[in-house]
């Protein structure tokens, strides 16, 4: 037997110790491939909460034990290959002892380990198997907190804020910059088109912007040439070119001599122009030197290369992101989201297989720099590693690596300068792989034809190419030599797609392409909904462009495939995503659903607050094809803040199923490190699509509230602890009332008067005025005599007879404001109320102070809370088709008693302060509401709801 098959067997043993102490998972075939078969494997690879660690041992009367072992432990690190490396240094009388007495024999030596990871090296350190399981741990908990990404962000951030700082005061840079990086300027305000004198003068936020993402491309370039240098000897180190006088004429020089002899045209091309436009500036100049020097910095981070470094920088630099929707997914957002798509049990593959692998497609329609395609090609690579691992095989990483880049990955953007991005950040994967070919495509924008950029796929699957270095809307794919002029811009069919589309949606000043300007805007609106008409797309525009890029998604996913999303908690509540709802229960099985209840970050993209989701949905095989399959949700109490975090939900959500929401108790619980992350559940797909809305799997933080949310709208009262506890009549609202115009409507038919008038109106929700359940009308209306520009005349006689005595909130800031429903003295339209008028035998004041007493009950904020549509965590609304079909107390089903008993309860506190909902676990008043509704329907005490309630993240905004 040779000392390396001896040191081998003794990795494996030690990965078998650990794996008894429920500190590693290894797989099954290493063990028998080394120990049962006797053959090599090229590294003893093992999981570690959802971390690749690999064990490199030497024996200690071996010359250069120690450094051999941590080497090779650290360059697989290095490579990718593991997220933890560990060096062993077994002693010397372990050769001695058979093969049966190994693992005892090792459980009681001492040993010299060191664990290296992408936080550094430990050295080495002398102890006991139990004292490598404790440093593993401690390992894993600097790598939480120490994020190498975020250094390396804040240093590239810092040199490129210097760089635009200098080069904003240069006109002719940033001019001929804004054309290079194909950045147009923004739309301008009406009132400003009126003025004498060029609309297309830049802003100064547009300056700064096109300053910034130029030193950012250039910066990008730096960094790879410093890498490229230490693997290619033709390649000059950035320390020998700073030391030149004119250092943008030896940096152009070098960067085309790269690009036209080596083919790293997708890093280089764009970085070589602006040098070009550079002016022999002494300000810009030592900026330069400033990008040259942290770009070494960087290149001494190489765990940060592997992440889509620029991309995290370059959200933040747009200067149109308001208008194009550009929101760019954060990091941990996008493992988590690839993780739960495609991981290794996912798809039926033989992932070591690479020629298997060549015919997966994954593409992400709007990729801007990357992060989510990177993600992706990291997943991938892992189950490919993984598999080899698991059958001894050696990985092959150039393969995989060209394999990826040149036939899997697909990737589109309207912005030229976010697809060079996005080529760097896959290159800098292995660069020094050279590479024939990127399918990644800058589409067309705007003029000429009103083009679409992706969405011009809805109309046909190849795109011409009319031009190779024109206008922002000509189509140029990426290779390793260049932008090439192709016969077209080309979409397969897909097995993956990944998406965080646009958001921009068609309200609020109608900025659907409103990075357009006039009239291209308008044209190219026209253009997309002519498109979803005539080609029967399931997508509402007024939800946005991302429900429209969802529908096109559809249209090219292979039959088994899977979506991957990450789109505005509006997906699964809000009405104008009703469409997108009824295709993905039409044709798919909605596998995760993934929300952040963690009130520091709503979001899960980097550059907005909008309270996100992450969806990962299987497309169909047959009809019934995987409706048996429990849909995971997902509810995060800490939202990953870096790519550790991200894997350790991940691990801790596969460790066990989470139990059912109903049948069972309980959840399932995901921890990283000793923090609890969040809950999981498992719901019934089957009842799930049948539901109008789908928010009530992650409608609460505290899986409890959703239990009991889930059986009041069965009309029964289930308590923790204690199982269904009554039963509670219920039927929908419109059973009982109408509700009335909405804010928009009234400003068509009305404007606020200053004096009074036959129109009393209840205007806004002051939280300090609006806090008890009665209320006067604070405002007059005064009708419209001419309608408003572009808008129709709404009539009077329309209008007022839908006004109400009953009033329920439109909108609502949970956190601060106090009262859902109130009854005003008189009939009143509101702005952001919805007026409620009753029907026939129902019309009459008593019956509506019922139905406000139900509506601030905690039962009735609990209804409520679970239908909202959520904008921005606390920040919510309800919309009229949600709200009449909503379920309340039933009014029919009341005996006189008890209608006479509600009716006086509502009289007797309808004077009262209520407190703030955060508070609502000990405000009086709210608990003689809630006594009242328990004695009237002889319910328990239910007071464990309102108690909940207060402590959830979206009332109270604080963290569980």
């Amino acid at each position: 037997m040779t000392a390396e098959y001896r040191q081998e067997v003794l990795n494996v043993i030690l990965a078998q110790a650990l794996q008894e102490r429920g500190v590693i998972s290894l797989p099954e075939g290493v063990i028998k491939t080394v120990i049962q078969k006797r053959r090599r494997i090229p590294d003893v690879m093992v999981d570690y909460r959802g971390l690749r660690v690999v064990i490199e041992g030497e024996v200690s009367d071996q010359a250069g034990a120690e450094e051999r072992a941590l080497t090779s432990a650290r360059r697989r690190v290095e490579q990718g290959l593991a997220h933890i490396g560990i060096g062993v240094i077994f002693p010397a009388e372990l050769r001695a002892v058979p093969f049966k007495a190994l693992l005892e024999a090792l459980r009681d030596s001492r040993l010299l380990m060191a664990v290296t990871s992408e936080s550094g090296d430990t050295g080495y350190v002398s102890g006991n198997i139990d004292f490598l399981a404790e440093l593993l741990d401690k390992t894993f908990d600097q790598l939480v907190q120490e994020d190498v990404v975020a250094q390396a962000v804040a240093e590239i951030d810092a040199a490129v804020e210097k760089m635009a700082q200098l080069s904003r005061l240069c006109p002719g840079y940033y001019q001929k910059a804004a054309a290079i990086l194909g950045i147009k300027a923004l739309p301008r305000p009406a009132a400003e088109k009126a003025k004498k004198g060029p609309i297309e003068t830049l802003y100064p936020e547009e300056i700064l912007a096109i300053c910034r993402i130029s030193g950012l491309v250039i910066i990008n370039a730096m960094i790879f040439q410093e890498i490229l240098a230490s693997h290619d000897n033709r390649v000059t180190s950035l320390t020998h070119l700073l030391n030149e006088i004119v250092l943008h004429s030896a940096l152009n020089r070098h960067w085309n001599y790269i690009v036209s002899d080596i083919n790293y045209f997708p890093i280089f091309h764009l970085a070589s122009q602006l040098m070009v436009v550079i002016p022999s500036h002494g300000d810009i100049l030592k900026g330069l030197r400033i990008l040259g020097q942290s770009a070494q910095k960087i290149v001494a981070m190489k765990a940060a290369l592997r992440h889509d470094l620029m991309g995290r920088v370059y959200h933040k630099l747009l200067a149109d992101k308001k208008y194009l929707g550009t929101y760019y997914t954060s990091i941990p957002a996008a493992i988590l989201l690839l993780k739960l798509a495609l991981g290794h049990t996912t798809l039926p593959l033989k992932w070591n297989n690479l020629d298997r692998l060549e015919r997966l497609q994954v593409a992400d329609l709007a990729c801007g720099t990357g992060t989510l395609l990177m993600a992706a090609a990291d997943t991938v690579t892992d189950n490919y590693f993984r598999a080899c691992a698991a059958r001894g095989e050696q990985p092959d990483v150039t393969a995989i690596y060209r394999l990826l880049t040149e036939k899997i990955i697909y990737g589109y953007d309207v912005l030229p300068s976010a697809i060079h991005l996005t080529a760097s950040t896959l290159a800098l994967r292995a660069p020094e792989t050279p590479f024939q070919r990127m399918n990644l495509f800058s589409l067309p924008f705007g003029e000429p034809e009103n083009r679409l950029g992706s969405l011009d796929f809805m109309d046909s699957r190849l795109l011409e190419i009319k031009d190779l270095f024109g206008a922002v809307s000509d189509v140029k794919q990426i290779t390793g030599n260049g932008e090439i002029e192709s016969p077209y811009g080309y979409l397969p069919e897909l097995d993956l797609c990944v998406m965080n589309p646009p958001f921009t949606r068609s309200v609020g000043g109608n900025l659907l392409f409103g990075s357009l300007p006039e009239p291209e805007r308008s044209q190219a609106q026209k253009r997309l909904q002519k498109i979803i008409q005539t080609k029967k797309y399931q997508a509402n525009i007024t939800a946005g462009l991302g429900a429209v890029f969802v529908a096109l998604a559809d249209r090219y996913l292979n039959s088994g495939g899977r979506l991957a999303l990450v789109l505005p908690k509006a997906v699964i509540s809000g009405v104008a995503w009703k469409p997108t709802r009824e295709m993905l229960a039409e044709r798919y099985h909605l596998e995760y659903i993934v929300a952040s209840q963690d009130p520091q970050r709503w979001n899960f993209s980097e550059s907005t607050s909008l309270s996100e989701v992450l969806l990962v949905a299987r497309k169909k095989d047959g009809e019934n094809d995987g409706c048996d399959t429990p849909t995971i949700a997902l509810n995060l109490w800490r939202n990953p803040t870096t790519a550790f975090d991200a894997l350790a939900v991940f691990h801790a959500l596969l460790d066990n199923s989470p139990p059912p929401a109903i049948d069972q108790q309980g959840a399932k619980e995901i921890y990283i490190g000793k923090v609890k992350a969040g809950e999981a559940l498992a719901f019934s797909w089957k009842e799930i699509k049948e539901w109008p809305m789908w928010m009530l799997p992650v409608a609460f933080a505290q899986s409890d509230l959703i239990r009991a949310a889930y059986h009041l709208f069965q009309g029964k009262l289930w308590l923790p602890g204690y199982g269904i506890r009554g039963s509670i009549p219920l039927k929908p609202l419109k059973e009982f009332a109408q509700i009335g115009p909405d804010r928009r409507d009234i400003h068509d038919g009305f404007k606020i008067s200053k004096t009074p008038s036959a129109y009393s109106a209840f205007w806004g929700h002051e939280a300090l005025l609006v806090e008890r359940i009665k209320q006067n009308p604070n405002a007059y209306l005064f009708p419209l005599a001419h309608a408003h520009k572009k808008r129709p005349l709404r009539r009077v006689e329309d209008l007022w007879p839908l006004s109400g005595k009953i009033l329920v909130v439109e909108r609502l800031r949970i956190n601060s404001q106090k009262i859902i429903s109130s009854y005003i003295s008189e009939p009143v339209l509101s702005n952001t109320w919805w007026p409620i008028s009753m029907k026939n035998e129902y019309n009459n004041d008593i019956f509506g102070k019922i139905l406000i007493l139900w509506f601030n009950s905690t039962l009735g904020i609990l209804h409520l809370l679970a239908k909202r549509q959520e904008t921005e965590g606390a920040w919510i609304d309800f919309k009229k088709p949600v709200l009449s079909n909503l379920p309340v107390l039933d009014l029919a089903a009341l005996t006189e008693e008890q209608v006479t008993f509600l009716a006086e309860s509502f009289d007797e506190v309808s004077h009262e302060v209520i407190q703030p909902f955060p508070r609502m676990a000990d405000d009086p008043v709210r608990s003689r509401i809630d006594a009242a509704i328990s004695e009237a329907l002889r319910l328990p005490d239910y007071s464990i709801l309102r108690k909940l309630l207060a402590q959830e993240p979206v009332v109270c905004l604080k963290r569980l």
